[in-house]
């Protein structure tokens, strides 16, 4: 999992270095997307596999912590509050596949896209029956945290909230036409922080090939070229870290990648 931290990681300090550096001065702004950790979904699992699922339970068991800190970006080194973002991009190990997929938590559009680079018999039910666990406490948590207050969202109103209650589970939509992992490979890892940051950028996953050395190679000279930064501003934390004006960039495949 610590490859998958990196890759996802490097996406969170891609957000910090583009967004504007009066970012801290105008809090209800709103960016494209934030991240979280590997250990999310486990977090999740414990609580779907402990707690019964309801507000009320999880309330009284003082449970909803464990999540509500990942809203409010206390878990993580340069992470933003869920509040001031659209999406979340999250990692899921389906572990009775070995397997990894990419989920997005929508927040206007109350869904989730589950990209997934692998079809098979019997797959789909597999990875459904993980990614229901987070539809079914996400809602919970965002209810307790007041997050659609501090997000701006009318629930009596929005279209997308306004025939639901708070604490319904969010809709699943299987995202199709994506590049496929080979049978056998053990890629889907990079494959994943790939299709993550292709969204990043704001556009669609298109089923090109990608070469999963060139991409791990990639993100280790991006890594490195922010620690460099790092050091010359002096910087000692990741909140420190330097910011930098947004550049334009456009991902089409594994040779087309600017932003570097």
């Amino acid at each position: 999992m610590q490859h998958i931290d990196v890759g996802i990681y490097y996406l969170r300090k891609k957000l910090q270095y583009g967004l504007h550096s009066s970012y801290k001065n105008e809090p209800n702004k709103s960016y494209k997307y934030s991240t979280v950790d590997c250990n999310f979904i486990n977090v999740i699992r414990s609580l779907k596999d402990v707690y019964s699922m309801d507000h009320q339970n999880l309330n009284a068991r003082g449970q909803e912590h464990h999540i509500i800190e990942y809203i409010n970006e206390f878990r993580m080194h340069a992470a933003v509050p869920w509040h001031t973002v659209e999406d979340i991009f999250i990692p899921v190990n389906i572990k009775k596949k070995y397997h990894w997929v990419l989920v997005v938590l929508s927040f206007l559009e109350r869904c989730i896209f589950l990209y997934d680079l692998y079809e098979s018999s019997g797959h789909y039910a597999i990875v459904l029956a993980e990614i229901e666990k987070i539809t079914k406490i996400i809602p919970l948590c965002l209810q307790a945290c007041d997050f659609y207050v501090k997000k701006g969202i009318d629930l009596q109103n929005h279209p997308g909230y306004k025939e639901k209650e708070s604490s319904d589970m969010f809709d699943i939509l299987f995202e199709d036409d994506l590049p496929q992992q080979p049978s056998g490979s053990l890629d889907c890892g990079v494959f994943m922080v790939m299709y993550a940051e292709c969204l990043s950028y704001g556009h669609k996953v298109i089923a090109n090939e990608f070469d999963p050395n060139a991409l791990r190679t990639r993100y280790a000279a991006l890594l490195w070229y922010y620690r460099i930064q790092k050091q010359e501003a002096n910087a000692i934390s990741d909140v420190e870290a330097p910011l930098r004006p947004a550049r334009q960039s456009r991902i089409t495949s594994v040779t087309e990648v600017f932003d570097v």
